[in-house]
């Protein structure tokens, strides 16, 4: 892949890293609480409306991959967030 795709890559992935902050920069991002409900679908609106229905879910994948590392955990958090992190992929496509 050339630098240029690899840099497209990266900017996209720092935008949709910063679109999705204010839900998954949040510790219980991943429960069912209605309030991290509420700001997923919040997120996945300002998604839709910055990329329309065409964003590369392997791009949101790495972004919110990224937020499940970097953001503090809390007791009861899961030791692996492949599953937890595909489940939401899943949920961001059919949005």
């Amino acid at each position: 892949m050339d630098a240029f795709l690899v840099d497209s890559c990266k900017e996209k992935e720092d935008e949709v890293y910063a679109i999705i902050a204010p839900w998954a920069g949040i510790p219980t991002w991943y429960t069912g609480h209605q309030l991290d409900q509420n700001r997923f679908a919040s997120v996945m609106d300002d998604l839709h409306s910055r990329f329309g229905p065409g964003l590369d879910m392997k791009v949101f994948e790495a972004a919110l991959r990224r937020h499940a590392l970097d953001t503090p955990t809390m007791l009861g958090a899961p030791d692996n967030w492949d599953q937890v992190i595909k489940e939401f992929v899943t949920m961001a496509r059919n949005h």
